[in-house]
């Protein structure tokens, strides 16, 4: 059916938001509270996308718009009506805020690839394919299909072998098949709403380091180490040639963690789609659980997995870990031999590589 936009106003009661075309993990009342407040300021809001199947409007792009018009008394919405299956207004919404509107957590890009890696059809394209659609890397959606290993005769479909929004899925991880529960954000209650607001992405269980036995590991300046397959820990300054002969073409996040107020002014010439700067007066008294928690939310938010992370000052020897935990790449420069020994020694203690270059 060709999709051919026209502009007009829709009954927000006509419009269909229960079809399995919610983009995202869960809506973030924040988000339609702050949206509300503009509209009833008069900003102008580009129109919600729905797909129109001559009975049915199925909204695909403009949920926390929509909220935020019932907030405010509204009864219509201004949009770009497409002709269109429910099916049209889910590949369209899989993809949708890739480029623009609320940035998509790590969450909501894992809900889109998985919306397709279960369906009987879209199942069976190309990890390129379905990574175009979804707009997230081919690795990406060869790992969650990977993880998703469901047999086909336990899809649950309707009468067209469609199924789109079901509650409960089956997975199996290690040969163990068990019910994953899906159900829509929207549905469940306040009280648990609340709970998951806090934005993150899927990584592995955590490992706790134990103590080594034998000689520790020594570190000078200037050497560099790889941890695992994909981390890399320079000791000296972050400016450093050598430091920057390690980088990879594309940083996606730079953490960096100046340890004197005087260098929050120190010029930067590393090119990083996201910097997060952290300075604190309590210097080595702070508490670094609470610290990991800052850098695990800002990865989550800011990075997909594969991506590369470069990190000037080690602020927390178990770094390493959570970067590996998120499925990134990390590549640190620390100064200080002593903050390197510890975060080797940790790294070693989880039975992970370590190798001197």
């Amino acid at each position: 059916m060709p999709s051919e936009p026209s502009i007009q106003s829709v009954d927000i009661a006509k419009i269909r938001m229960d079809g399995g075309t919610q983009p995202r993990a869960q809506l973030f009342e924040e988000v339609v509270a702050e949206y509300a407040e503009d509209m009833k300021q008069g900003a102008i809001f580009p129109p919600v996308i729905v797909y129109y199947d001559g009975e049915e409007y199925w909204l695909a792009d403009g949920f926390h718009r929509v909220r935020a018009r019932e907030a405010i008394g509204s009864k219509d919405v201004t949009a770009d009506v497409r002709l269109g299956t429910q099916r049209d207004a889910v590949l369209y919404a899989v993809g949708a805020n890739a480029a623009h509107g609320l940035r998509r957590t790590n969450a909501d890009k894992h809900r889109a690839v998985k919306r397709l890696l279960r369906d009987k059809e879209w199942m069976k394209w190309s990890d390129r394919e379905i990574a175009r659609r979804c707009g997230v890397a081919n690795s990406f959606v060869g790992r969650i299909r990977k993880s998703l290993s469901v047999p086909e005769e336990q899809i649950n479909h309707d009468a067209e072998g469609l199924d789109l929004d079901p509650s409960v899925r089956l997975a199996k991880r290690g040969g163990t098949i068990f019910e994953m529960d899906t159900t829509n954000i929207r549905d469940r209650p306040q009280t648990e709403q609340k709970k998951s607001i806090k934005r993150s992405r899927a990584k592995k269980q955590p490992v706790s380091p134990k103590p080594l036995e034998g000689k520790p590991i020594e570190v000078k300046e200037g050497d560099t180490w790889k941890l695992g397959k994909s981390h890399y820990l320079f000791c000296g300054e972050g400016s450093s040639r050598k430091f920057l002969k390690l980088f990879p073409p594309e940083v996606a996040l730079l953490l960096y963690f100046p340890r004197q107020r005087e260098d929050w002014t120190q010029a930067i010439t590393l090119q990083a789609r996201s910097t997060l700067l952290f300075h604190t007066f309590y210097g080595e008294d702070i508490d670094l659980k609470n610290l990991r928690k800052i850098i695990e939310n800002c990865l989550s938010t800011t990075t997909d997995a594969d991506d590369s992370i470069v990190v000037i000052n080690l602020a927390d020897p178990l770094l390493f870990i959570l970067m590996e935990s998120l499925f990134c790449s990390c590549y640190c420069a620390e100064p200080d031999p002593q903050r390197c020994t510890d975060a080797l020694a940790a790294w070693a203690a989880i039975k992970q590589p370590v190798k001197k270059l």
